[in-house]
């Protein structure tokens, strides 16, 4: 047996397991007409619209990481699909006691008008259930929270959402923002400087100002819209 065959068989092995799965259940690619999920994000298309979708992704199949609503409007954009399927899947990796997340409706297949919902329109927008105490989740729809918040748990997913980049804005009921500032800042996992511009300290439902934003009726989900593929801020 020579050198170079040595040398070659070597390379075969380090090459195997180098393309091998790494994780038992590793996430596999996500397919929507034929193509690899996610391969909208770079199409060279410039801005999004909030009213209506183009190339549609439906939300997969992975109920280690989250439950499925309404099939007929679990479609969003490339974008949407894969912060979802990237926050979920690091709450499972951070919190593997926790309940998959609840995910309610997102868009209709193409978009456009769909009942119960001003926006939802352009596939940017997601509803997405929030835990109560010991990190638990309704699979059947959303729970109304008060003192049963887990603020650790919902800071961790808010959080794993923001880490994805795709993030524009998260809407959340205004007791529940504060009960989040106060444990991060109190925690030491935000400077108060860092809270301000997540948190906005004087919410309101027309204020533009910070990332995790007040809005009425949102004290048993938050709702989550993400950029567009460049960038950009959808339908504007």
């Amino acid at each position: 047996m020579n050198l170079l065959f040595l040398l070659t068989l070597f390379s075969l092995f380090a090459s195997a397991a180098e393309f091998g799965p790494s994780l038992e259940g590793e996430v596999v690619p996500i397919e929507a007409d034929g193509a690899e999920q996610g391969e909208g994000s770079d199409t060279g298309a410039v801005g999004c619209s909030d009213q209506y979708l183009e190339s549609g992704v439906q939300l997969p199949d992975l109920p280690l990481f989250f439950t499925r609503g309404n099939a007929e409007s679990e479609y969003g954009s490339a974008e949407m699909i894969d912060a979802i399927v990237a926050a979920t899947r690091h709450m499972r990796w951070l919190m593997p006691e926790a309940s998959p997340v609840t995910i309610g409706d997102i868009s209709h297949e193409r978009g456009g008008f769909q009942s119960g919902h001003v926006s939802h329109r352009g596939g940017v927008d997601a509803d997405i259930g929030i835990y109560s105490t010991g990190a638990k989740q309704n699979p059947r729809g959303f729970d109304t929270l008060s003192s049963n918040f887990d603020v650790v748990a919902n800071w961790a997913l808010i959080s794993a959402f923001l880490d994805t980049g795709n993030v524009d804005f998260i809407l959340l009921d205004r007791a529940h923002i504060a009960r989040l500032r106060g444990y991060t800042t109190k925690a030491g996992l935000l400077t108060e400087a860092e809270a301000e511009e997540i948190f906005p300290s004087e919410p309101h439902p027309w204020d533009r100002t910070g990332i995790v934003r007040h809005a009425p009726n949102h004290d048993n989900h938050m709702h989550v819209r993400v950029l567009c593929s460049d960038g950009s801020h959808a339908g504007r």
